[in-house]
């Protein structure tokens, strides 16, 4: 509890420095997500052991970071129609030497959580507005989910949420952390408009996602557990002691990002 309690409090350092460094220019926050976006890549298809084959790791690792970096300036689909295309290629080259299964795999991995980080970059560095404010909506939902859950699952939970693949979770920890999430956006906008004073936020729509978001956090959660026990891992990486890799604390982010960028597609949320 200790080694997470330190981790995560170094963490939230390195997180607000590069809040606070991205309201100054938004391409800090690009950068930072693309870090990430290669690092989840890589434990990702460490998992199954795929580094060892430098021909699907390396172009993974490297397309796994322009599809987030490039999507800064509108160029975001042209290195994913190359990787789909050297995906393609590597597939038919390599047809009796390399399980389709693997290459299905790396190219799910970098599609979907590259994907999710290109959508974070277009949204909180759009218009080099507040990215800040941005980042912590979509990351802090699920984050307080998560926290919330495990919270409260230690301290009430009795059922169990899925026994086989997160024996852990329970219900009552899982419906703590979906009300806790709910109402975090109210407490992230406040602060926000506290430090930032003359913004407008649109309130009512901050339970909507807060709400969305904490179910998606849970499926995202599980889902990568499901690839860690698949793959006969614990967790994703050790570039986090005491929580585990980046994946790790990310993966219940991953399905967040898209349904806080549709949102801000239809609603004025800050202005």
């Amino acid at each position: 509890m200790k080694t997470r309690l330190i981790t995560a409090a170094v963490g939230i350092v390195i997180a607000i420095t590069v809040f606070l460094l991205s309201e100054m220019d938004s391409i800090v926050m690009n950068i930072a997500i693309t870090l990430v976006s290669a690092v989840m890549c890589s434990e990702f298809l460490s998992a199954k052991k795929l580094h060892k084959n430098l021909w699907i790791f390396l172009p993974c690792i490297l397309f796994g970071a322009l599809i987030p970096l490039l999507s800064y300036s509108g160029l975001g689909l042209i290195p994913f129609f190359v990787f789909t295309l050297y995906i393609c290629v590597f597939a038919i080259k390599t047809y009796t030497s390399v399980p389709l299964d693997d290459i299905i795999f790396a190219y799910f991995g970098v599609t979907v959580l590259s994907g999710s980080m290109a959508l974070f970059t277009l949204r909180a560095c759009a218009l080099n507005y507040h990215p800040s404010f941005w980042a912590v909506l979509i990351l802090g939902v699920p984050w307080i989910a998560d926290s919330a859950a495990y919270f409260i699952g230690n301290a009430v939970g009795k059922r169990k949420l899925s026994p086989v693949i997160s024996p852990k979770k329970t219900v009552e920890g899982a419906l703590g952390g979906v009300l806790c999430a709910t109402v975090s956006p109210f407490l992230f906008a406040f602060v926000f408009m506290l430090i930032y004073g003359n913004t407008l936020i649109t309130w009512w729509v901050l339970p909507i996602i807060g709400f969305v978001n904490a179910i998606l956090s849970i499926v995202g959660d599980l889902l990568f557990s499901v690839v860690k026990r698949s793959c006969g891992i614990k967790d994703f990486g050790s570039v986090m002691p005491g929580h585990g890799g980046l994946l790790d604390r990310f993966d219940s982010v991953i399905l967040c990002v898209p349904v806080v960028y549709m949102i801000s597609q239809y609603v004025t949320i800050i202005t």
